[in-house]
Parts: structure tokens; sequence; C-alpha cells
């Protein structure tokens, strides 16, 4: 029997469990501070998580 599911098998977002940080933050392509930012505004459900960051607006490219 397993000891706990893969952070693709879970249903929220862990910030305690450095597997779970990791994981998120190479799917959602961002910072752990991006990460947990974006989970204190949206919750742990990592669809409304992503709703958050893509709603994030975009960088702006550097100056010329």
């Amino acid at each position: 029997m397993p000891d706990s599911p893969a952070p693709a098998e879970r249903q929220t977002i862990d910030l305690t469990r450095e597997s779970d940080v990791a994981y998120w933050c190479r799917i959602f392509d961002v910072s752990i501070d991006q990460l947990r930012e974006a989970v204190r505004h949206a919750g742990h459900e990592p669809g409304e998580v992503q709703r958050h960051l893509g709603a994030r607006p975009a960088a702006q490219p550097p100056a010329r």
C-alpha cells in the first residue's frame, strides 16, 4: 500500500509537502513565492490556482 498519493493524484495543493510544492511549481511554471501567493488568493484547488495564475497580467518585456 503506497504511503501517500503523488501530487497529480491529489485534489488539493499542500504547501507543507515539499514534493507537492516542487510538482505544482513545475506544472504552473512559477516560483515557490508565486505558488504560495496564488494559493493564498485562490485556495488549494489546482484548478482555481490555475485560473488565478492565468488571470495575472503578463510580464512586461524589458524596455529597449
